[in-house]
This record gives structure tokens, sequence and C-alpha cells, in this order.
């Protein structure tokens, strides 16, 4: 027993030093169970606590939300790899209320040589520079891209999920949608059938830059991409 103990911790440790590598402004350490953010608070990794699914999406623990691993291919998707989210840990990163977040947003340029769009972002952990590093590489592309990046669908909106209590991502400023004519979502399916338009490459320079997209989850939602890094490092 005390062997089986020893190996769980030293597991629970190397897998929460992913929060350390992928904010390393906001966590210190991890030590007992513990990730201690930068300003001294320690916030539990596992609640060591069995979860059915949907309590899993409403009552995430640190270790829940990372215990998904990303898929690094684009065959069908395989599970819902970001859709567990801790939610102290985004209003503690981003900000508590509307008003918090909308003090750390700012404006970047999308697509600025084809369509010169003002969005907002967080800057925050330097979303915005990656956003907007994105955007311009995004600009680029050849013509036959440009239709799936116009017309967005919208970056922060403080709000909710539909039809859950749990607020978005894009309330933190974190998550971009892009057109939704060219996006397929699971619940717009009536038998959940995987359907997807969005062009491998425009996933692929999101990715390089911690951004994790909607179009690799079961419940399919291939406009959203918001920025996870947790997810990506291997």
């Amino acid at each position: 027993m005390m062997k089986l103990l020893i190996f769980l911790f030293i597991a629970n440790g190397l897998f929460a030093n992913v929060y350390l590598d992928a904010y390393p402004t906001f966590f210190t350490k991890f030590e007992d169970n513990y990730l201690f953010w930068s300003d001294g608070e320690k916030q539990i990794f596992d609640d060591k606590r069995k979860k059915n699914f949907q309590q899993l999406l409403n009552d995430s623990d640190l270790k829940d939300q990372i215990s998904l691993k990303y898929p690094n291919n684009f065959d069908l998707p395989i599970n819902d790899a970001g859709r567990f989210r801790n939610d102290k840990f985004f209003k503690k990163m981003y900000g508590k209320s509307k008003k918090e977040v909308e003090k750390n947003l700012t404006t970047i340029i999308w697509l600025p040589k084809t369509l010169n769009k003002r969005i907002k972002i967080t800057k925050i952990n330097g979303v915005d520079k990656k956003l907007q590093k994105i955007s311009n590489q995004l600009d680029k592309l050849p013509k036959r891209f440009k239709k799936y990046l116009i017309n967005i669908a919208g970056t922060y909106n403080w709000r909710k999920i539909s039809g859950t209590n749990r607020l978005s991502t894009h309330s933190f400023g974190i998550a971009i949608d892009i057109n939704v004519k060219y996006s397929n979502y699971w619940k717009w399916s009536k038998n959940m059938k995987y359907k997807n338009q969005i062009p491998k490459k425009i996933v692929e320079i999101f990715e390089a830059e911690g951004f994790i997209w909607g179009g690799k989850w079961q419940h399919y939602d291939t406009m959203h991409f918001e920025y996870r890094p947790e997810l990506l490092i291997n």
C-alpha cells in the first residue's frame, strides 16, 4: 500500500508539472497534492473523487482538467480533452467577474491585410500576442482558406455555455469562434455524427501557439479555438 501511495504521489507530481510549464508566471511549485499560485495561494490538484462525465463537466479539479490527452493527429475525435474545466482556475488567472476580465482585454487586428477587423482578447499570458501572430500567419494563406476566417463569430463574451451554468472560455477572453457558415457543432446533428469543414492547415497554425481546437472533441465544435497550452505539452 505504501509503495502504491508513493507511486501515485510521484505520478501526480509529473502530471501537475504541465501547469508549471504552461503557466510559469502563475504557478511556482507542486507539493503535497497542491499547486501553488505565485501569490502564495494553493489549490488542490486531485480531490480524489470518482466522477461521471457530467460531474467532470460541472465540477472538475485540476487533475480532471488535463486527464484526457488532446489528440495530436487529425483522425476522428476520440475524447473531449479541454471540455473539463476548473472554474476557480480560470477565474483566478483571468478574472473573477466581467469587470475584472475586461480590465485585461486589449485590441488586436484580425487578418490585417484581408479584413482588418478589430477584436478583443485578453493580454494575460500573452494571449493577444499569440493570437495576433496566428492572425498574421492565417492572412498569408492562399485565398481558398479565407472563407473560413472572415465573418468570425466572436472572441470575448462574458456568458454561460448554452444550456448550462458553466462559464464559456469566451468569458475570459481566451477563445475565438471562426466563420459559423463553414463550421459544424454536435448539437446541430441529430445523431451526433462527426462533421468538419475546417482545413488542417488552419488548425495547425492555432495549435502551434497554444490554442486547442473544438473539432478534436467528441462533442465537436469546429468553429471554436481556445488558449489551453497545458493540453499541448507532451
